[in-house]
């Protein structure tokens, strides 16, 4: 898996968070990730509070990754 891009943006639809599947609406910024993984393309929105608790807990470093909405068991 390779990481094309990591930047945060403002959306023009609304979004999921990946960490918390939380909803965001028009306009909010949030963190795109775009990667490649065996040759398949995808993105992945991040709101400020996931991307933080990412960050603290080094959680960008797992092998096997983890599923939507998965950070809600890592928040306190």
């Amino acid at each position: 898996m390779d990481q094309l891009s990591l930047k945060i943006i403002k959306i023009r639809k609304p979004q999921k968070c990946w960490g918390c599947a939380g909803e965001f609406p028009v306009g909010t910024e949030l963190t795109r990730s775009v990667i490649v993984d065996q040759g398949e393309f995808s993105s992945d929105y991040w709101c400020n509070e996931c991307e933080a608790l990412l960050n603290s807990l080094e959680l960008w470093q797992l092998e096997e990754g983890f599923a939507m909405g998965e950070l809600l068991n890592y928040k306190e």
